[in-house]
């Protein structure tokens, strides 16, 4: 990357802050002279967005060509550092569009009504037309980041999403558990979506199997997380999601733990923490089941290979690919 040249624009950029911060005083000392000195101020905002989205398109350009060059030297594995702060800094990206999107469209709104004109930057002669052309690098740098999203060796998670249910019949306890599990990015705005879409559809599958009893109406409202009545004594529930862990064992893995002597609720059946591939897999595995404790027997279950981006394809066209009907 032209580390030089990020630095020149960040420059501008600093300077442009200054006569932000300069102009907004000016305002506040002198109100006679507020149009003028608010012109100014906005000029300088645009400024600063034309070159912030400047050095967002020589960053995302130049973070393209690092991956290319890694993978082909063939040694993505020893920059995996790098590859992490390439993600965070692709959302850092994103989230910067959105916040000059919203100053620009307060400035938008100001040329318009008053009119304002530009002798610099050419060939620009009025500040809509700039901000226009700031507007047009807006989809070029998402689709760079698209594509380094398309080639970034994402650190992925396997998670379970749980719905515990426990009860006492005939002085015995009872307990039954709903499990999906499945794979995701590791991003924190990622897992809250799939923290939700994991509920819900677990939810619908335990209804479409008749298993409505370890169900309740708290189980299907943010944060789709938390906890209800008494765990030693009556009916308690649980439901939520574990990050990077075990998962509950399968009915098949029984023999093999009593042969070792161990205890079956501890779980047999383990799943890394992390996916072992580097690119980002085509697809991942879902499972969804309804677990008897007491018997040590599935008595539903559920599995289908799904796209890797799951989350991004909505709740209805999941349900869809899972044949999992909603109960009206």
């Amino acid at each position: 990357m032209a580390i030089d040249a990020i630095g020149a624009k960040r420059a501008v950029i600093l300077a442009a802050e200054a006569k932000i911060d300069h102009f907004a005083k000016l305002m506040q000392e002198n109100p006679r002279l507020a149009r003028l000195y608010q012109y100014w101020m906005q000029w300088y905002i645009v400024r600063r967005a034309d070159w912030t989205t400047r050095a967002y398109l020589e960053e995302v350009r130049g973070w393209k060509r690092q991956l290319h060059t890694w993978e082909n030297e063939g040694t993505v594995d020893e920059h995996l550092k790098e590859i992490t702060v390439i993600a965070k800094n692709c959302e850092i990206i994103e989230d910067g569009l959105a916040v000059i999107e919203t100053e620009l469209r307060e400035t938008l709104d100001l040329a318009r009504d008053r009119q304002w004109r530009v002798r610099y930057p050419k060939p620009q002669t009025t500040m809509e037309g700039w901000i226009g052309s700031i507007h047009q690098r807006y989809p070029i740098i998402k689709e760079w980041i698209r594509r380094i999203r398309e080639e970034l060796p994402a650190a992925w998670m396997n998670f379970v999403y749980v719905i515990f249910y426990s009860y006492t019949s005939w002085d015995r306890k009872r307990h039954v558990e709903a499990h999906l599990e499945s794979a995701c990015i590791n991003s924190e705005k990622v897992k809250v979506k799939v923290k939700e879409y994991a509920n819900k559809i677990l939810r619908a599958f335990v209804e479409q199997v008749n298993y409505e009893r370890i169900l309740r109406a708290q189980m299907g409202k943010p944060p789709y997380e938390g906890e209800l009545g008494n765990e030693n004594a009556g009916d308690y529930w649980y439901w939520g999601v574990e990050w990077e862990t075990e998962v509950n064992y399968s009915v098949a893995d029984r023999d093999t733990d009593e042969k070792r002597g161990k205890d079956n609720y501890g779980g047999g059946r383990l799943v890394p923490s992390r996916l072992s591939v580097m690119q980002a897999p085509k697809q991942v595995p879902m499972r969804l089941e309804v677990f008897d404790f007491d018997y040590v027997a599935l008595r539903r279950v559920l599995q289908v290979d799904v796209a890797a981006r799951w989350w991004e394809l909505g709740l209805t066209e999941m349900l869809k690919i899972l044949g999992i009907e909603v109960k009206r």
